[in-house]
């Protein structure tokens, strides 16, 4: 799909595109520059400002409003044109950083303590996770409510985003493989992203599709799902249960399900981990300083939704509007945590005992 550069700067989509993209006029990326010229006025570190040093009057009602819109279908949205030409990577960091503030809570991703996560080709890939790769990315939620992709770079070829709607997946599976569909509703292991050694993962009990409130919500990542078999306790897979989560990739890659997104620079990509999954292709490897990058952000936000009772174990919490995703023993440490505490409190998301 094409789409022309935004010539109205009073509309924010045309009537040809699709309901998912947000166009920011010339005046609303104005507003962002200028929120960022104020952040580095005010001296303060990502973790002492606030919404006061990234000040967004009308930006930032407008990203809250796309976010709750993402608890119906299709569950994620591409906002294009945030400010990132002529600035460096540390620049663009912090303006990331400055958007995030009124997102939601952030969420520390890994046992590095990295809460904003470089997406590009470092020449690594983990046994667990592979975005330090150039490699292409199967069909996966986050372990978070909301994930943000911002895009400083595009890559010359490949690296296009596939995101699919975990229900229409599960519908699909009940018309081509009915028998499959509900091993897929039994607790499945999947390995933690937490686990201190990836050769041999601690696991977690989840299935890939639950049923409540009449809404389809989703866990799926084959990787783990697979890997989890590197821990001898993890319970055995059976052949079914093999069949039924390679039959979610393969139905989940279908042309006529698949939303494809070709990223360029300054497109924020904010994906509902509980129903939407999402890969992306592989991408050509180039020099680091001029190959595709992408700064990832995970959010805990008050209009997540409840979640069925058999993902709790999984999420740590199954109710709405918590601090909950990533690894609970990650989060609400030192300055990193009490900037989380700040957010939790002027959002309204509730950190549970």
């Amino acid at each position: 799909m094409s789409i022309l550069p935004n010539a109205d700067p009073g509309a924010s989509r045309g009537p040809d595109q699709e309901p998912w993209l947000h166009e920011l006029t010339v005046s609303e990326a104005a507003e962002i520059d200028e929120a960022f010229a104020t952040l580095l006025a005010s001296g303060k570190s990502d973790f002492a400002a606030g919404a006061a040093e990234f000040p967004l009057p009308r930006v930032g009602p407008k990203l809250r409003r796309i976010l709750r819109s993402m608890e119906d279908e299709p569950g994620f949205a591409l906002v294009r044109g945030i400010p990132v030409a002529g600035k460096s990577e540390e620049e663009v960091r912090r303006l990331y950083w400055g958007l995030g503030i009124h997102l939601g809570v952030p969420l520390i991703q890994n046992n590095s303590d990295a809460h904003m996560v470089d997406i590009r080709d470092e020449g690594r890939a983990g046994r667990l996770r592979v975005h330090s790769s150039n490699q292409h990315i199967g069909f996966h939620i986050d372990s978070t409510d909301i994930v943000g992709l911002l895009c400083r770079r595009a890559a010359a070829r490949g690296g296009t985003s596939l995101v699919v709607s975990a229900e229409a997946v599960r519908r699909e599976m009940s018309w081509v493989c009915p028998d499959l569909l509900p091993a897929l509703y039994e607790p499945l292991p999947f390995a933690d992203v937490a686990s201190p050694d990836e050769h041999h993962p601690d696991f977690f009990l989840c299935p890939v599709f639950g049923r409540h409130e009449g809404r389809t919500t989703a866990r799926f990542y084959l990787r783990r799902i697979l890997r989890s078999q590197d821990n001898p306790a993890a319970p055995r897979l059976t052949d079914r249960q093999r069949r039924a989560v390679e039959a979610v990739e393969e139905i989940a890659a279908r042309p006529d399900l698949v939303t494809a997104m070709e990223f360029q620079p300054g497109d924020l990509q904010l994906i509902n981990n509980h129903m939407v999954l999402h890969g992306r292709t592989r991408f050509d490897s180039e020099e680091a300083d001029t190959g595709r990058h992408l700064l990832r952000m995970w959010w805990s936000v008050p209009s997540s939704r409840l979640l069925p009772p058999e993902f709790e174990a999984a999420w740590g919490t199954r109710q709405p509007g918590t601090l909950r995703g990533a690894a609970r023993r990650w989060q609400l440490h030192g300055e990193f945590g009490e900037f989380q505490r700040r957010q939790a409190d002027a959002f309204g998301v509730v950190i549970s005992a």
